[in-house]
């Protein structure tokens, strides 16, 4: 007996301390975050069944919020309540070991593939085959989805405006992406985790967390890759139709976004701390063509002929027209508004493309004529806004101001008409429209908030709806297919530099 218990002493003496535990006493906040919160966030804290908790994901939090979030759990997510698990100072410390930065961040092949999960081939064929578009008379075309509370996607059918289904996401970031088949929607959450869903089915089928803090995804004009552009670990990873990792291009600076140029069948990729621009050939290897620029550009937009790209400097101080075709800068505008290009909209009128660019901090929005390449005008507004919106075949442009008003600018005199007041001293956001242009959806974006759906013509509103925070509206063809909107313009020969 006495020598059983010296080699039980011994045991416990030199025997390895498991993995989790090196390091960290278990009081400690490492070593409460490796009991409590590790098996859903990852040892590392990049996020596994709930999300990455680093800085880069935690910084709209507080300390106070993230104690709340602790102790009372999350409604609509897996996040429990700790209450009467954890202390007040147990919560305190695993709050300073999750808002303490992380260097060397990996996230690799290994990773993703173990994070997929997707239905097997037998649990597809359990879901219904017959597509609810064709057994139900709706236009897939007009369908939209509402993100609501950031969380959440809402399936509407443009034509009615009945919500048709809902599914639970992560922080989408970037918006929802539909598969060129609009078949597939694929929503991109900050945390990395893809969400694929099958609009015939109505169903979710499968995520992957393709990263640890990421952008925003592109989709290959063949629905052959999702890319996804991560800016933790920074990389974009290619994702197959299977949501598997096929391959991962490692970058050296900053991601501003990737985005899909379908007549080219490559990806245009942006950087916010380098002076240039890949255009990467899916179709070739994942081939890469540098193009210089003049200085970085934090935000760009392209346009729907993809022929021009409009990018907008670091400080925001400058706007470049810049040709894809002719590799070269056509045109700049001095600014001090901070651009925020990825709402810019556009229209054509008598051959000339035009496009609206609202900023962020100063209330004016500024009109181009992309095809002589020129200001048109800048117009005074009621606040600096996010969001501008409108559709070829309406007369107005729709701009939300950061207030409860939504400013109508006619596209004729490209004077401001009217204010829209949707919910009196309730900020009105983002405008998205039917497919056909006849209706404008109007976010009030409160926790009892509403979708406000206007006649885009007589200015008159016709259905209000109820949603929690309703952000983002995607139209399946304004957003895939914005291209067919429009008529042949004079841009192309300018944009090739001719």
């Amino acid at each position: 007996m006495k020598k059983i218990l010296i080699l039980i002493i011994a045991f416990l003496i030199f025997a390895p301390m498991p993995q989790c535990c090196i390091g960290a006493a278990a009081d400690d906040g490492k070593g409460l975050y490796m009991k409590h919160c590790a098996s859903c966030h990852h040892p590392e804290r990049y996020g596994l069944k709930a999300p990455a908790l680093i800085p880069d994901t935690l910084k709209a939090y507080n300390n106070e919020e993230l104690s709340g979030i602790i102790k009372d759990g999350l409604p609509a997510s897996q996040m429990p309540s700790f209450k009467g698990v954890l202390t007040d100072g147990d919560i305190d410390k695993i709050i300073s070991h999750i808002t303490r930065p992380l260097s060397n961040i990996k996230w690799g092949m290994e990773d993703i593939v173990k994070s997929r999960e997707v239905l097997t081939e037998a649990e597809s064929q359990n879901i219904p085959s017959s597509s609810f578009v064709k057994t139900g008379g709706i236009d897939y075309e007009d369908i939209t989805l509402v993100v609501e509370s950031g969380k959440s996607v809402t399936v509407m059918d443009g034509q009615n405006f009945r919500p048709i289904d809902k599914f639970q996401v992560g922080a989408i970031h970037g918006g929802p992406k539909f598969s060129y088949s609009l078949q597939y929607i694929y929503a991109p959450a900050r945390d990395g985790v893809i969400t694929k869903y099958d609009l015939y089915a109505l169903k979710k089928v499968g995520s992957v967390k393709a990263g640890i803090n990421t952008r925003n995804i592109a989709i290959s004009h063949d629905d052959k890759w999702v890319a996804v552009a991560n800016g933790l670990p920074s990389n974009i990873v290619f994702l197959n139709d299977k949501l598997e990792p096929g391959y991962v291009l490692e970058t050296s600076g900053k991601i501003g976004g990737i985005y899909t140029l379908t007549s080219d069948k490559r990806f245009v990729c942006s950087f916010r701390d380098a002076s240039k621009l890949w255009l990467i050939n899916y179709a070739k290897g994942f081939e890469i063509e540098t193009l210089a620029l003049p200085e970085p550009f934090e935000d760009i937009s392209i346009s729907p002929f993809e022929d021009i790209i409009i990018g907008s400097s670091r400080n925001g101080s400058m706007i470049y027209i810049y040709s894809l075709k002719g590799k070269k800068v056509l045109a700049t505008f001095k600014t001090d508004g901070m651009p925020h290009l990825a709402s810019a909209t556009y229209w054509t009128d008598k051959g000339a493309l035009y496009a609206a660019i609202n900023h962020l901090k100063r209330p004016v929005v500024t009109i181009l004529d992309l095809s002589n390449m020129k200001v048109v005008r800048e117009i005074n507004l009621k606040g600096s806004g996010f969001f501008v919106r409108t559709h070829q075949d309406t007369p107005f442009i729709w701009i939300d101001t950061n207030t409860d008003a939504i400013q109508i600018i006619d596209k004729s005199t490209l004077q401001v008409v009217k204010d829209l007041i949707p919910s009196t001293d309730k900020k009105a956001m983002h405008i998205e429209f039917t497919k056909d242009g006849r209706y404008a959806l109007v976010s009030i974006y409160e926790d009892e908030g509403s979708l406000v759906i206007y006649d885009a013509f007589k200015l008159e509103e016709v259905k209000r709806m109820p949603f929690k925070k309703p952000a983002g509206k995607y139209n399946a063809l304004n957003k895939t297919y914005p291209v067919r909107q429009y008529s042949p313009v004079k841009t192309s020969a300018a944009a090739a530099g001719q």
